[in-house]
């Protein structure tokens, strides 16, 4: 899924993919679809002449009427394929389109992904200035937990506190996806329990998507694969699971749900108490989509929500999104030639 070490390492290669893409990477250094790299001057050199495509028809939009109908939204989640620095960019640039377009007393969050729960108070300290960047990362375990560059992230970050947003924790604890993987539901104590917000595993949309996603690498078992000693801190389960247990799809499905509806529920809670507050959520693909937690806010109550997913405009990518539309805008990027 999203974290490249989120949940045990026999899930990866499907979670990676369910997440932000289809990379077929490696855990600790994924490639980008691509090549792309961090350019020499961070997310900023990553911006690219775009335009904005309607995800349901791939009618062209103008950034007129785009821009404004976004700020409008009370829920914006943004999409990225985590390794590909011009999507970040696109995060940035949308990040600050949007606080620039907020009527006066509005008030705006950042609901991050890459940031477990229990954290949230570190990102308080972060937002307030009390810690810099290198205690966010060292207390939040973002290497164990997320892995991927930092500098993707955090000029997105400094430009929300810098507008006042606030920071918001969103994802499910890894010590309990974790266990949930390995054991399944049924395993977790009451304690455990009260973590997990409401699930709907029966979304026939959603499971299709994730069936598809299963089908295309080859099933079940060609996404799962023992754990190496390179992660052995995770090999000692404490659980009391084996290193070698490969979870089922079953359970790699209710792991997906639990992400997406972890951050849905975070999200819709902080809308419910902020009235004129707008959300931006910044996630993987495999997230932001209609029947993930695009459409488990709505079923929280809160309606205008909207998803936008980022394309590099090469390699039928723009027409593949087009052909199973599951957003409500497309940001086409355009290469140099």
């Amino acid at each position: 899924m999203f974290s490249a070490r989120a949940l045990c390492v026999p899930c990866v290669l499907v979670l990676a993919a369910g997440c932000g893409g289809r990379y077929p990477g490696t855990v600790a250094k994924p490639e980008v679809k691509g090549g792309a790299a961090m350019p020499s001057g961070g997310i900023e050199a990553a911006a690219l002449p775009y335009v904005v495509l309607d995800g349901r028809t791939g009618r062209q939009l103008e950034e007129a009427s785009f821009w404004p109908r976004l700020a409008r939204a009370r829920a914006v989640c943004i999409g990225e394929e985590h390794p590909n620095p011009h999507h970040h960019w696109v995060q940035l640039h949308s990040v600050q389109k949007l606080i620039a377009g907020l009527a006066k007393g509005d008030t705006v969050a950042i609901g991050l992904e890459m940031i477990q729960r229990p954290f949230q108070g570190v990102l308080d300290d972060y937002a307030a200035k009390r810690i810099d960047a290198a205690a966010l990362k060292s207390r939040t375990g973002w290497e164990e937990r997320w892995g991927y560059e930092f500098g993707f992230y955090g000029p997105t970050l400094d430009a929300a506190i810098g507008a006042g947003a606030k920071l918001l924790a969103l994802n499910a604890p890894r010590e309990l996806t974790k266990k949930v993987s390995r054991q399944g539901l049924e395993s977790l104590t009451p304690d455990e329990r009260a973590q997990v917000p409401e699930l709907k595993l029966d979304d026939p949309h959603h499971r299709a998507w994730f069936d598809a996603l299963m089908n295309d690498m080859g099933g079940a078992h060609a996404h799962a694969r023992k754990s190496d000693k390179s992660d052995s801190k995770d090999a000692a389960d404490p659980h009391g699971d084996k290193d070698d247990d490969i979870p089922s799809a079953e359970r790699i499905y209710t792991v997906q749900v639990l992400w997406d509806e972890t951050m849905a529920d975070g999200g819709a809670k902080w809308l419910a108490t902020n009235p004129r507050g707008h959300l931006i959520i910044l996630a993987g693909n495999g997230h932001c989509h209609d029947s993930a937690i695009v459409g488990r806010i709505k079923r929280r109550g809160m309606a205008d929500v909207i998803s936008v997913r980022p394309v590099i405009d090469q390699e039928g990518q723009v027409a593949e999104v087009l052909a199973n539309p599951m957003n409500d805008y497309v940001v086409v990027l355009q290469m140099p030639k």
